[in-house]
C-alpha cells in the first residue's frame, strides 16, 4: 500500500533503456472506480498539455521510481479523451469533507492510501475531533469533489457536546483562530475577535464539534453563489462571512451548501 504523497515525487523510470523519463507531478483518479488511473508526469500550467502515463503501463512502484516498459507508454493529454473527462471532474479527493450518508460532517480527508497492484484506492485518512481516522474503500459511497460521503452512524451526541463544553475555552483561545482571522486581509479584522467569541458561543448545540470548527473556518470567506440562511437572509456571492451570518446556519443543509459552494483561495 502506497500514500500519495509518497507516490507523487517518484522517478519514471524506463526499463528499455534504464533512461529516467519524468517524475511524478500529480495523480489523476477515477471517483466512478475509485481507483487510480493516471499519473502526470509533466506539469505545464495548462493540465491539457501535460503528459501522463496510465496505471496499465505501469510495472511497478517502488521506494524509489515507478517504472515502464518504455517511453511509448507517454501520452499527451490533449489526445486522450478518457483522461481531458477525468481532469474536469477535478477529483483530488485530500482535503475534502468526509460526511456520513446520516447527513453528519465527521471529518477532512489527509491522504489516500493505493494499492500499488492493483491502483484501486485502498483506503482514506480523515481527521475528526484531533484524531486521524481510517475509512476503507468499500465504506465509501462517494468521492465528490467537494465531499466524501461514507458509510457510517452519527457519532453519539452526548459525548460530542461534553467534549465541546470542556474545550470551549480553549478553543477561543486557540491561536489558530485568529490566523484565520488574520490571512483575510480584506475580510474581518483583528478587532472583531470578541465578537466572533460571542458568535462560536451561540452555535447550535446540535452540530458536533467538527462541524462547530467548520463554522469558526468560514468567518472571513466568501461564497460563489447566493444562498439562503435558515433565518431568511442571503449571503450574497463574493460577500464576506461574518460572525453574525454564522450564528444563522442552524441546519447541517445550509452548512453543507456553504461549505460546498465557498470559494477557494
Amino acid at each position: 500500500m502506497k500514500k500519495t504523497k509518497v507516490i507523487i515525487g517518484l522517478r519514471v523510470i524506463s526499463i528499455s533503456d534504464g533512461t529516467q523519463i519524468g517524475v511524478v507531478k500529480d495523480l489523476v483518479l477515477n471517483p466512478q472506480s475509485k481507483s487510480l488511473d493516471f499519473i502526470i508526469i509533466d506539469q505545464p500550467s495548462d493540465y491539457f498539455g501535460a503528459k501522463v502515463v496510465s496505471f496499465t503501463d505501469i510495472l511497478g512502484i517502488g521506494e524509489f521510481a515507478i517504472t515502464v516498459p518504455h517511453q511509448e507508454v507517454i501520452q499527451d493529454v490533449a489526445q486522450n479523451t478518457e483522461i481531458q473527462n477525468l481532469l474536469k471532474q477535478d477529483i483530488r479527493v485530500i482535503g475534502t469533507k468526509v460526511l456520513t450518508k446520516k447527513g453528519q460532517l465527521i471529518g477532512e480527508v489527509k491522504e489516500i492510501i493505493i494499492d500499488e497492484e492493483t491502483g484501486y484506492i485502498a483506503s482514506c485518512l480523515f481527521e475528526s475531533e484531533g484524531q486521524m481516522q481510517k475509512i476503507d474503500a468499500e465504506k465509501i459511497i462517494t468521492l465528490g469533489k467537494e465531499l466524501l460521503i461514507i458509510e457510517g452512524e452519527s457519532i453519539p451526541q452526548d459525548a460530542v457536546n461534553s467534549k465541546f463544553n470542556d474545550e470551549s475555552i480553549s478553543q477561543i483561545e486557540n491561536p489558530d483562530l485568529l490566523q484565520n482571522i488574520a490571512e483575510n486581509e480584506d475580510g474581518i479584522g483583528t478587532e472583531d475577535f470578541i465578537e466572533k467569541v460571542d458568535a462560536v458561543e451561540e452555535l447550535e448545540a446540535n452540530f458536533n464539534l467538527f462541524e462547530q470548527r467548520q463554522l469558526q473556518y468560514f468567518i472571513g470567506k466568501k461564497v460563489e453563489k447566493d444562498i439562503v440562511l435558515d433565518n431568511g437572509d442571503i449571503l450574497r456571492a463574493g460577500e464576506y462571512i461574518t460572525p453574525e451570518m454564522v450564528t444563522y446556519i442552524k441546519t447541517r443543509s445550509t452548512l453543507m451548501e456553504v461549505t460546498s459552494h465557498l470559494q477557494k483561495n
